[in-house]
């Protein structure tokens, strides 16, 4: 679950820097085929740029005290302010929010395919009506005139009106221009990844690009600018009709400003210079590795306890009774030997915690005590503890591997040293001491804190 909110965190900050250069350099300015260009790429890049960042390229900002975990690593224990999210807890509410997703996508994908049936019974019942001239079928009086799949839809009040001319320029330009690709795309993958706000401005700014493009192509065929505004003013009607179809009558009064603006070279130099700098942004931020940045505290912390278990030396005559089983891809590591016999980090039966795993993770839950100073200065993050479970099953030489401070490092310490008898591993038949890596994650709740007066 980490992993897809890391994922959810990656692309609404990228999606926030893109949409936010794009507000501040770019909308307001002429240069609508460029603007047109950026809104599809940043709409894919934020898609893709999580994935990307997190899973083929190098993650960048990394602590050169990183400590790798050669032992065998249990299930991670999470230690909250307010509550338990155990391994089971979590698949819980990874369900729930599987079926949340669902059901959205779900809605939205209903909306497309209505709009889609829609225009579709409006295609079939306008092409047994009349055809006025090529691709231009009329429509019943009083419907806005848009263009669709290669045809434009005209209202039968406006045969002979002055407008007409300019209408059909406008439309022809949405469907040379296959403005109907970027609708369709943009619908799409907005109603698959709607987690994402800066999706849905993407598609709006989209929506309006194309207005400015086709109305530049009208100006372009000799109407008059201010003839054709006055057409825009008289046609307003409201909003779309059809959310995957160009309708001439969408952002009027915008398009009323835009159709005279000219942009200065400034603007063209700002964004040239900006532009390389919010997807370099957009990048870093998606390289990031989340495990880089659990640790957040206002303090500096004490350096990790790195554990370097060198490749152990050819067994000395006579040979040990036991040897060490040689470990798996998922448990990898090397053999740590103690200084009265073999250490193991993997065996035919590893130890268990007295009641099996529940009863380990609720031991820690109910046994460790967030520290007040942790909490006091917002520390939060994984300590990795290391210990061995002796033949009697007993724990010893437990230790930190790597700390976030605040005094977590400690009570995460103390808590593993007071742990009951395990149930020994056995190798072979015989009692063994083995040894555990254990992660435990301490996280404070967003809830601001009241103070008492």
């Amino acid at each position: 679950m980490n992993d897809l909110l890391i994922y959810l965190a990656k692309s609404i900050v990228s999606g926030a820097l893109f949409t936010g250069f794009y507000l501040l350099f770019m909308r307001r300015e002429s240069y609508f085929v460029l603007n047109r260009v950026y809104l599809l790429a940043s709409a894919l890049l934020i898609i893709i740029l999580p994935i990307v960042g997190s899973y083929l390229l190098p993650g960048i900002l990394i602590s050169p005290n990183d400590t790798k975990l050669p032992l065998i690593t249990l299930p991670e224990v999470v230690i909250s302010t307010t509550a338990l999210l155990s391994p089971q807890q979590e698949s819980r509410i990874l369900d729930w929010m599987t079926i949340v997703y669902i059901v959205v996508t779900l809605a939205l994908l209903g909306g497309l395919v209505q709009s889609l049936v829609r225009i579709g019974h409006f295609v079939r019942t306008s092409l047994r009506a009349e055809k006025y001239r090529d691709n231009i079928y009329l429509v019943a009086e009083g419907n806005d005139p848009f263009s669709f799949n290669g045809r434009i839809f005209v209202s039968k009040d406006l045969i002979g009106s002055p407008a007409l001319k300019s209408i059909i320029i406008h439309e022809n330009a949405h469907l040379s221009q296959r403005h109907i690709i970027d609708l369709v795309f943009i619908e799409l993958i907005s109603s698959i990844f709607w987690f994402n706000p800066f999706l849905f401005l993407i598609k709006k700014f989209l929506r309006e690009t194309h207005e400015f493009l086709a109305d530049r192509e009208v100006v372009r065929h000799g109407t008059e600018p201010v003839v054709y505004q006055q057409l825009l003013f008289n046609v307003v009607s409201g909003n779309p009709q059809y959310i995957i179809a160009n309708n001439f009558n969408f952002l009027t009064k915008k398009r009323i400003v835009m159709l005279i603006k000219k942009s200065k070279k400034l603007a063209a130099v700002r964004i040239g210079i900006f532009m390389p700098l919010v997807f370099a942004a957009a990048i870093i931020v998606t390289m990031l590795q989340s495990n880089r940045l659990s640790a957040q505290t206002t303090e500096v912390p004490p350096p990790p306890v790195s554990v370097q278990v060198p490749v152990p030396p050819p067994p000395p005559p006579p040979p040990p009774p036991v040897k060490a089983v040689p470990q798996k891809v998922e448990k990898a590591g090397a053999k740590k030997v103690a200084s009265k016999d073999d250490v193991f980090t993997a065996v035919e039966n590893p130890p268990e915690f007295p009641g099996g795993e529940e009863a380990r993770v609720q031991y820690m839950v109910s046994s460790i005590k967030y520290p007040e100073v942790a909490r006091q200065k917002g520390i939060q993050g994984t300590v990795f503890v290391t210990y061995i479970v002796e033949k009697d099953g007993t724990i010893s030489e437990a230790k930190v591997m790597q700390g976030i401070g605040g005094g977590c490092d400690e009570e995460a310490l103390r808590v593993i040293k007071n742990m009951p008898k395990w149930t020994p591993g056995t190798q072979r038949g015989e009692a063994v001491r083995v040894q555990f890596n254990m992660p435990i994650k301490f996280a404070l709740d967003n809830r601001p804190k009241t103070e008492s007066k």
